[in-house]
């Protein structure tokens, strides 16, 4: 199973590179077409960045090269599983005179379901190669990470690569391959769809496979299958705010067993520092270890921000123009 979703994963981004690879010497296209649809993409891309800075979303620590860094304390209180106070640090720091291709990056873990009370801190080298750009990038990292409730060494090897289409939605694959010295190999492939609606409105949905060798148990001894949808709708731009609507499905066990669904808001606004944010998330989510009956969850998160852009604007630009780019407004 984790092979054949290994491979059609890879054939599509072969497959999809090779068709552009040709059309791009069929040279088809007029330069109008292509300078609309770099605008639309562009557009897109730009949005994408905008909202994962606001939200603080992985993405941010990893595609970007600047250094940054996250601090945050968070509190939970569920209605099966009691109460819970968490705080966590991510950063990146950038080393000099290496054209921003050498990387220290600290932190937790970046595995989406571990625990609010429970994320471990870890180091590493991140190495990014010559000749990478925001649609194709590679990257390498070593160092220390908390696998099987013992710090262990690791090399990652992570490709993600952004296509470009004709259209306002942008796709991009990301496959990212571990090697641990005692949980052996972890595989993560994700699939994601950036879709700006309107002026208001931004759709993201994301597909995520996971596989784990010698630490099974986080998939019931098979396959992860974790799927995202998230919208993203920005308020009035007297205040910095905005909220993030998400559906959560978990699935395990090769992956016939549904694990648990989500349902939740997210509420992100600035304080009186731009730097500064705190965010409310009620939820409710159907876990299998309750039989899937609706348990309510509420989540409170305090945030800062340092390093390069700490005063991530939402309301900067528009999520999609009135009009199509290129193109002139009534």
């Amino acid at each position: 199973m984790f092979a054949a979703c290994l491979a059609l994963i890879m054939g599509i981004v072969l497959s999809s590179t090779g068709n552009r690879a040709h059309a791009d010497q069929s040279g088809v296209s007029s330069s109008t077409t292509e300078t609309g649809h770099n605008k639309w993409s562009r557009l897109t891309l730009d949005t994408a960045d905008r909202i994962d800075r606001f939200f603080s979303n992985q993405n941010v620590d990893d595609e970007n090269q600047e250094t940054r860094l996250r601090i945050y304390i968070k509190m939970r209180t569920d209605e099966n599983d009691g109460q819970s106070l968490g705080t966590g640090i991510r950063g990146k720091l950038s080393l000099p005179r290496t054209e921003q291709r050498l990387q220290i990056i600290f932190g937790q873990d970046d595995d989406s379901t571990t625990p609010v009370n429970t994320e471990d801190q870890n180091i590493s080298l991140r190495i990014r190669p010559a000749g990478t750009d925001s649609v194709r990038q590679m990257r390498f990292d070593a160092g220390i990470r908390k696998r099987v409730g013992s710090y262990q060494l690791f090399g990652r090897a992570r490709h993600r690569l952004t296509f470009d289409r004709a259209s306002r939605w942008v796709l991009s694959i990301t496959n990212s391959l571990h090697y641990f010295t005692k949980a052996k190999t972890e595989y993560r492939g994700q699939i994601t769809f950036d879709w700006p609606l309107s002026t208001r409105f931004f759709f993201r949905p994301t597909t995520q496979i996971r596989w784990y060798q010698n630490n099974t148990d986080k998939c019931n001894d098979g396959i992860c299958i974790d799927q995202y949808f998230t919208l993203y709708e920005r308020l009035r731009q007297q205040t910095t705010h905005a909220i993030a609507y998400d559906a959560e499905f978990f699935y395990r066990n090769r992956p016939g067993e549904l694990d648990d669904v989500v349902l939740k808001a997210r509420y992100r606004r600035t304080t009186g520092r731009d730097w500064l944010f705190w965010e409310i998330e009620p939820a409710v989510h159907f876990p299998a270890a309750d039989g899937h009956d609706l348990t309510y969850r509420i989540t409170f998160k305090l945030e800062g921000v340092f390093g390069y852009n700490d005063t991530a604007n939402v309301n900067d630009g528009w999520f999609i123009r009135p009009s199509a780019p290129g193109s002139k407004s009534n």
